[in-house]
């Protein structure tokens, strides 16, 4: 069986490295399937969703899968589930936003990503992950997340922050609290107020999700609290298998 995850933004597959090792070393039936954003050229989400489900259809051979993401890789997946719910068995959404903001906070979005998608194409990209570690999102924690400036390709992420933009994306809460499968778990770290407050609002409206806040992290859960992470991610799992 696979796991499918997804990086967020300003990281590579490489990301999910160790959280991998960690549940092959318990669940050697699992296997991880790390999501690559910079491979294709997608125009949006719906372009990369109906290229990811077909893929996911194709591994899978007709078994269910799981699928995490995180904050951008968080956005994806539930777009993904909503576009083929029977291909999971279970979804773990970490720091995602569902897209119901108001329609000012929806063009803000839209204007900081564009920002960030001209700066990554015109300065160093090493000054750029700098400030993007600093944003008050991140609680002043400094980024524990494996990061090689090498692997990162500033054309790419750029594209990135294009198409994927949140102001581009729709309000997901609507179709979300119509399904009832997959299962759904929302993390947050308990420092990060921001997408706590996100995941209890979407657990009120949706009977699909759970909520569940994880100690001593801020929005970087799966590095910064990795064996609280860790837990969560695989009790979940567990009650989907039962």
């Amino acid at each position: 069986m696979n796991i499918w995850c997804i990086h967020g933004s300003m990281q590579t597959p490489s990301v999910w490295d160790s959280f991998g090792k960690n549940l092959a070393t318990k669940n050697p039936n699992l296997e991880l399937v790390s999501e690559d954003l910079s491979n294709g050229d997608f125009k949006g989400f719906k372009h990369w969703t109906d290229d990811f489900s077909k893929r996911v259809q194709e591994q899978g051979a007709g078994e269910k899968s799981f699928l995490l993401g995180y904050s951008l890789g968080g956005r994806l997946a539930l777009h993904a589930c909503l576009d083929r719910p029977d291909l999971w068995l279970g979804l773990v959404v970490v720091g995602a936003n569902p897209g119901n903001g108001s329609k000012e906070e929806m063009l803000r979005q839209l204007q900081n990503d564009q920002e960030w998608a001209v700066k990554l194409r015109n300065e160093p990209l090493e000054k750029l992950i700098k400030e993007w570690d600093e944003q008050k999102i991140f609680c002043g924690i400094q980024n524990p997340a494996p990061r090689k400036i090498g692997d990162l390709n500033s054309s790419k992420i750029s594209h990135q922050f294009k198409v994927f933009s949140k102001g581009r994306q729709r309000n997901l809460v609507p179709e979300l609290s119509q399904i009832k499968n997959p299962p759904i778990l929302y993390l947050s770290g308990e420092k990060d107020e921001k997408y706590s407050s996100i995941g209890k609002e979407l657990a009120s409206f949706c009977q699909s999700v759970e909520f569940r806040v994880i100690p001593h992290a801020g929005h970087r859960v799966p590095w910064e609290n990795p064996n609280e992470f860790y837990l969560a991610v695989s009790d979940f799992m567990k009650q989907c298998m039962q």
